[in-house]
C-alpha cells in the first residue's frame, strides 16, 4: 500500500501547520487526511512535532498507528518511503481525504500524479515518484522546506493530473488561514441536508459550531444539550395553548440547529462515532415521536390520546425504516418517493405550523390533523419495509 510524508513548503510552513483552524491544527487535518485516505504510513517530520499534535493522536489511535515520526536518516525507514511511490502532502494546506484517495487510486507515471487544484499553490499534493521523494529524503526528515523542489518537479516533469473532487486551500500566510477556516465552515452540510436545513439550521448551526469547537465539549454532549431543548418542547406542545404552541414550534427549532451543530463539531474535530451517530439518531426519534404524543394530547380526550400513540409508534418506525434504506436510492418506488418527504424535517415542521394555526383557529380540527400525520407515518414505515424487502437495487 501507498505511504505519505507530510513536507513543509516553505520556512515558515511549520508554524502555520500548527495554527488551529476550527478546532484542530493544519498539520492534524492533513494527517487525517492522509489516514482516512488510505495510506499505509504517514511520515511526519520531528520538526511539526507538538502538544496538540501529540493529543490529537491520542485521540485517535486508528491514525497513531500509522504514524511514523521523523527524526533521523534511519535506511528502515527511508525503505518504507522511497522504495515506492508516495504521496507528498504539505502539512500546511486543507485538502479532504477523498481527493488525497485518488491519488492512492492512481498507477503513477514516470512523473507521477499531481492534484491539479494544488499545483499553482507553490504547495502541490503529489503522488511521486520513488526517485524524487530519495532525493528529497535528508531534507523531508530534517524538517526544511521542500515546496519549492516539488513545485518544480510538476512544472518540469509534467506529471499526470487528477481533477479534484473538492476544496484545495495551499495556507501561506494568514490570509490562507482565514481562507481555510471559512471554506471548511462553507463545506459543512451534508447530501442529506433539506431546503430547511441549508436556509435555517446550517446558518445558525455554524456559529454555535465556531464557539464549541474551541472548547472542550464532545458532540455527544451537545447532542443532550440538543434533547433537553427538544424535552422543552416537548413540553411545551403537552396541552398546549396558542402561545405555549408557538413556542413549542421555536423550542423545537432550537434544538433542531443544536442537533445540526454535534454532527458539525464531530467531523470538525474528528470526534465522529457510532456511538454519536446511534445517539443523535436516538435523539431525534425521540423528540420526534414524543411531540406526535404531545400534540395527540392536546387534541383532547381518548381519541386524540389514542391518534397521538398511533402517530408516535409510526414516527418510530418511519425513523427505523428510513435508517436501513438502500443508501443508493431512497425509497426507490414512486409511493415511497411520495411519502419520502414525510420522512424529513420539512414536512414535520409543516406539520406543526398546521398545529400552531389550527390551536389558534380551529381546534376543534386538531383530531382530524392528528389522524392524517398518524395514517401518513404508518404507510411510510411499511413502505420503507417493501422497499428494504426487495434488496438493493442492480447495479
Amino acid at each position: 500500500m501507498t505511504p505519505a510524508v507530510l513536507y513543509l513548503p516553505q520556512p515558515t510552513s511549520h508554524l502555520l501547520a500548527a495554527r488551529i483552524v476550527a478546532g484542530r491544527s493544519l498539520a492534524v487535518r492533513a494527517l487525517v487526511a492522509a489516514a482516512r485516505a488510505g495510506a499505509a504510513a504517514v511520515g511526519v517530520p520531528a520538526a511539526l512535532r507538538s502538544a496538540e499534535l501529540e493529543r490529537a493522536l491520542r485521540r485517535m489511535p486508528t491514525v497513531a498507528r500509522i504514524v511514523r515520526w521523523l527524526d533521523r536518516a534511519s535506511p528502515t525507514e527511508q525503505a518504507v518511503f522511497c522504495g515506492q511511490p508516495c504521496v507528498l502532502l504539505p502539512a500546511c494546506a486543507l485538502v479532504e481525504a477523498r481527493q488525497v484517495r485518488l491519488l492512492f487510486q492512481r498507477q503513477a507515471g514516470r512523473a507521477g500524479v499531481a492534484l491539479d487544484a494544488s499545483t499553482a499553490s507553490g504547495a502541490p499534493v503529489l503522488l511521486a515518484p520513488p526517485a524524487l521523494v530519495a532525493r528529497l529524503w535528508g531534507r523531508l526528515v530534517a524538517g526544511l522546506p521542500v515546496g519549492g523542489e516539488v513545485a518544480r518537479h510538476v512544472d518540469q516533469e509534467s506529471p499526470d493530473l487528477e481533477v479534484a473532487t473538492g476544496p484545495f486551500v495551499g495556507v501561506r500566510d494568514e490570509a490562507g488561514l482565514l481562507e481555510a477556516e471559512a471554506t471548511l465552515y462553507r463545506n459543512l452540510g451534508t447530501g442529506d441536508d433539506t431546503g430547511v436545513d441549508r436556509l435555517l439550521h446550517r446558518r445558525c448551526s455554524r456559529r454555535i459550531t465556531r464557539l464549541l469547537v474551541r472548547t472542550p465539549a464532545t458532540p455527544n454532549q451537545v447532542s443532550l444539550a440538543s434533547l433537553a431543548i427538544g424535552g422543552l418542547a416537548i413540553w411545551a406542545f403537552w396541552n398546549a395553548t396558542p402561545v405555549t404552541a408557538l413556542i413549542g414550534v421555536v423550542l423545537y427549532a432550537i434544538a433542531s440547529v443544536v442537533d445540526h451543530a454535534d454532527g458539525e463539531v464531530a467531523r470538525l474535530t474528528f470526534q465522529e462515532s457510532d456511538l454519536g451517530a446511534r445517539l443523535d439518531w436516538t435523539i431525534d426519534t425521540v423528540i420526534h415521536s414524543m411531540i406526535m404524543l404531545a400534540i395527540g394530547v392536546t387534541a383532547g380526550g381518548g381519541p386524540g390520546l389514542a391518534l397521538g400513540a398511533a402517530g408516535a409508534v409510526g414516527v418510530t418506525l418511519s425513523a427505523l425504516g428510513a435508517r436501513h434504506l438502500p443508501r443508493e436510492t431512497g425509497v426507490g418506488e414512486s409511493l415511497g418517493a411520495a411519502l419520502k418527504g414525510m420522512g424529513n424535517r420539512d414536512f414535520f415542521y409543516l406539520m406543526l405550523l398546521g398545529f400552531v394555526l389550527l390551536r389558534w383557529t380551529l381546534p376543534a380540527l386538531l383530531p382530524v390533523l392528528v389522524a392524517l400525520v398518524a395514517l401518513g407515518s404508518q404507510a411510510y414505515w411499511i413502505a420503507c419495509l417493501i422497499r428494504i424487502r426487495r434488496g438493493p437495487p442492480a447495479a
